[in-house]
């Protein structure tokens, strides 16, 4: 007989959104045969939180936990949904999930995967997108801001200098940035697409031929067509700039639902409980970071 004090515990909040986490994974485990993981960031949802919301070195120390005794050879999926964050950090998460999983990696977008977790999901050799999901551009941050609209301020101060114009406010505002820093934006925006056709060449796009891989990542890539960061990239048009090998949830019912059960469910607890991100498996195991 349970005490009183078991039950009111079991039916406290996180008990029962924890159970309900539980189960879907078991379902969705039992349906598929693969291992399943999410990676999810609160920065839709704490706005104006001090908190680390971004891809990250820790995030690495986060998945070795959860991925800690599971059977690589069933394969992953990913449920992912992030902001992005740091490219190195990013690139250090995608090979250690490759290698770990033999590049048997399905990335499921529920929602929303910008910039380095665009990145991610092309290292997969399968993306699962709903009508509502999206994916973002891949040009890179720097503090803040995106690494083209420096070079373009460089190419701005470089052209007037040439035209012997407005030298002495380029002079002022150059002086602002080191000597090595446009040099650092222009890096990262090649080592991004890099990367990027890399993982495309090594998986989802090993049969495609070196120009299409190209251009799929040109696109991704493409600020000056994207214009803002935060640009959201939808299926539909996906499917038509790129050869991204997207799958549609809404082609398999049952996967459709319990994919966004775990996610409405993990929303629920970080709006519940301090988290800025959580990384869980489908055994319940997890590593939260908390917000101040």
């Amino acid at each position: 007989m349970a005490t009183w004090e078991e039950i009111f515990q079991d039916i406290q909040p996180a008990k029962c959104i924890e159970r309900k986490i539980s189960d879907a994974f078991k379902q969705l485990t039992k349906e598929t045969g693969r291992n399943a993981i999410i990676y999810f960031s609160a920065w839709q949802q704490k706005p104006g939180i001090n908190g680390n919301f971004s891809i990250d070195d820790n995030d690495r120390n986060g998945f070795m936990s959860v991925l800690n005794g599971v059977d690589k050879t069933k394969g992953l999926d990913l449920i992912l949904h992030t902001p992005g964050g740091d490219l190195a950090a990013t690139k250090s998460i995608v090979e250690y999930l490759s290698q770990f999983f033999n590049d048997d990696i399905r990335v499921i977008v529920p929602h929303t995967a910008m910039s380095a977790g665009t990145m991610i999901a092309c290292a997969a050799k399968e993306i699962y997108l709903g009508l509502h999901s999206n994916l973002g551009p891949i040009d890179p941050q720097i503090g803040g801001a995106p690494a083209n609209e420096y070079l373009k301020l460089l190419k701005n101060a470089q052209n007037d200098y040439n035209a012997n114009k407005n030298i002495r406010y380029w002079q002022e505002v150059l002086q602002k940035y080191p000597p090595t820093f446009f040099g650092q934006c222009e890096n990262a925006i090649i080592v991004s697409k890099k990367y990027v056709y890399s993982w495309l060449e090594r998986n989802m796009l090993k049969d495609n031929d070196a120009k299409e891989i190209n251009e799929t990542v040109e696109y991704l890539a493409n600020y000056d067509y994207h214009l803002q960061h935060n640009t959201r990239l939808h299926i539909n048009e996906l499917r038509d700039k790129t050869c991204l090998k997207i799958i549609p949830l809404e082609d398999n019912g049952k996967l459709q639902d319990l994919f966004l059960t775990i996610y409405h469910c993990i929303l629920i607890y970080v709006n519940t409980f301090p988290c800025s991100k959580i990384i869980m498996n489908h055994k319940g195991k997890s590593f939260i970071t908390n917000h101040n």
